[in-house]
């Protein structure tokens, strides 16, 4: 047989347990914006160093130009420790006059660079510029200040 008589203790029981979770899920929606907007992180402000500006000055790329005068050559193109020693060559533009100049312009940290020209597939060196000579091998050298 059924009792039709209320369980008090499981009515307070089954009472409460509804009671936190409303009280959880209020709380929850109350910090949902919170928790997922986004929050502005303020960093300390910090002055550099002479020694870092100088570093960062020193970054700044200086623009330089390449060129080399041949009368007979179709294509020329630059290679140096700038670029990987032709990894990735960089071709020159031939003028559109009768002096036939490749030019190419650059830009280029401080510091100093071996470079070579590369005419026709052939290493040249350019006389007119300065050059190094390391172990059995001449460099053009180049100076970005």
């Amino acid at each position: 047989m059924h009792s039709k008589a209320l369980n008090i203790p499981a009515l307070i029981f089954y009472g409460l347990l509804c009671g936190a979770l409303v009280v959880v899920l209020i709380v929850s929606f109350q910090h949902f914006n919170s928790f997922y907007s986004p929050q502005i992180i303020v960093r300390p402000k910090y002055k550099q160093t002479s020694a870092q500006e100088k570093a960062v000055e020193n970054l700044k790329p200086q623009r330089v130009a390449f060129s080399y005068v041949s009368p007979s050559a179709k294509e020329v193109q630059v290679v140096g420790d700038f670029n990987a020693w032709g990894a990735y060559p960089l071709t020159l533009n031939k003028s559109d006059n009768d002096i036939e100049i490749f030019t190419l312009n650059l830009a280029l940290p401080k510091g100093k660079y071996k470079f070579r020209f590369l005419v026709d597939g052939q290493v040249a060196i350019d006389e007119s510029s300065a050059k190094i000579k390391s172990g059995n091998e001449i460099f053009n050298i180049l100076e970005v200040k």
